[in-house]
């Protein structure tokens, strides 16, 4: 048994428009290399914590190939062995050390973690198999704190719950005068969330629409019609409360909240309110409303008479980028670019990329992102890690992650491409992509 190398939606973004996004920039170009040369060791993280520190890239042929490598062990341990994770009889994980090609080994279950090799412990002047049992216990500790709240058996957390992660609560960050209409909004994810699955999707236009009326009326007199009736930021809210779980829900909700007012009034530009606070308004009885109703069909138009051959018009928008799938939140977007102008608009979006490209741009847009939320951006050229970025986001915020190769070969080689996302060590959605022919 021996460390291998393999690791394991739709976009509608106007790239005129880019432009005007927040675009962070978090590494790019030969800066990149320059780093990567400097760093003799990655950080294993689990559950915001350090739990082991590699210092030689082994057989992946770079350190970030090993990292990305021990990473995908540990999703699939938090996947596949949760038995084994939360063993009753162990009180906690049940990991196994033990020798596997003459490398001391950590391993629960049938997923091998992770393999000390003697760079990893000169540092420490610790023998190869003393690293792997200090490593063992960093995992002990933190494996049950990186499963998903909703996965984790009652008898653990009865019987350990100063182990259970807390999720702190985050304020709306809104101003006194607009307590009430915070309140108003979370009634209305509350009762979105408490909704059954069929009521909900018929309904969800409709407590969309009631959300912006509620935030375009409030302390704005004679403001008329809402002129927004569907707006992404808010179907995108009512989405997230419901696949949340419950603690994650209770202590974010506020939040989001905050986050779906600040961005309605951006939008539509409102001015300042005015008066006194109102009382607040109750969530309305969903039965007696009307449903929205489709659109009326258009006529066929009435074929005209052939005109004569001219130049073809250049479209006034860039065509629309492929759809690649869907991604785990916060990840709400993500699409790939052959690189940004001087006003960081995105060029060349798409899948497949000319020979001897030097440069590939992730643009990601995230979403309702929880303090310290890590998100990993890996590209994978069949068993190599050809580069790997990580960033501590959180709320909303949109970068664009600089790939490039700067060195020699100072472009990507042809041939099939995969970017990797990942959430706090989790699989985040895949990207496939081609660069050449």
């Amino acid at each position: 048994m021996q460390e291998s190398s393999r690791a394991d939606g739709p976009y509608e973004q106007d790239c005129g428009n880019v432009s005007k996004l927040k675009i962070a920039v978090i590494i790019a170009g030969t800066v990149v290399a320059s780093i990567a040369m400097a760093q003799d060791y990655a950080n294993i993280t689990l559950a915001g914590e350090v739990v082991a520190r590699v210092r030689t890239a082994g057989p992946y042929g770079s350190l970030y190939g090993r990292q990305a490598k021990i990473d995908q062990r540990i999703v699939e341990a938090l996947s596949s062995e949760l038995d084994n994770i939360f063993d009753q009889e162990a009180d906690g994980p049940d990991l196994d050390v033990n020798q596997v090609d003459g490398r001391w080994t950590l391993s629960i279950g049938n997923v091998m973690l992770i393999q000390a090799w003697p760079e990893d412990a000169a540092p420490y002047g610790v023998s190869t198999r003393e690293l792997v049992y200090q490593w063992r216990e960093n995992f002990r500790r933190q494996l049950p704190k990186a499963v998903s709240p909703i996965k984790v058996p009652e008898w653990w957390k009865e019987a350990h719950p100063e182990a259970l992660p807390e999720i702190e609560k985050k304020p709306h960050g809104m101003p006194p005068e607009d307590a009430v209409l915070v309140r108003e909004v979370v009634a209305l994810l509350d009762e979105a969330r408490e909704m059954p699955a069929d009521d909900f999707e018929r309904l969800a236009p409709v407590i969309e629409e009631t959300i912006i009326e509620r935030i375009w009326t409030y302390r704005h007199p004679q403001c008329g019609p809402t002129p927004l009736k569907h707006y992404v930021r808010v179907s995108n809210a009512l989405e997230r409360v419901r696949a949340t779980s419950e603690q994650q829900h209770e202590a974010e909700k506020w939040y989001i909240a905050g986050v779906i007012i600040r961005a309605v009034r951006q939008k539509l530009q409102m001015p300042a309110g005015v008066g006194d606070p109102p009382h607040q308004r109750p969530v309305p009885e969903w039965d007696e409303l009307p449903a929205p109703q489709p659109a009326e069909p258009e006529a066929p138009a009435t074929p005209a008479a052939p005109a004569a051959p001219s130049e073809p018009e250049q479209p006034t928008q860039p065509p629309a980028p492929p759809t690649f799938g869907a991604f785990s939140a916060p990840i709400h977007r993500a699409v790939l670019a052959a690189g940004l102008d001087e006003s960081q608009r995105l060029l060349g979006v798409g899948s497949v990329f000319a020979p001897g490209t030097d440069r590939l741009v992730v643009y990601l847009d995230v979403r309702g992102a929880a303090e310290n939320t890590v998100i990993t951006v890996a590209l994978r050229h069949g068993d190599e890690i050809v580069g790997q970025r990580r960033t501590c986001v959180e709320g909303d915020i949109r970068l664009a992650v600089i790939f490039s190769p700067g060195g020699d070969p100072a472009s990507f080689a042809s041939g099939d491409y995969v970017c990797e996302l990942a959430v706090n060590g989790q699989s985040g959605g895949t990207i496939p992509f081609q660069v050449g022919s």
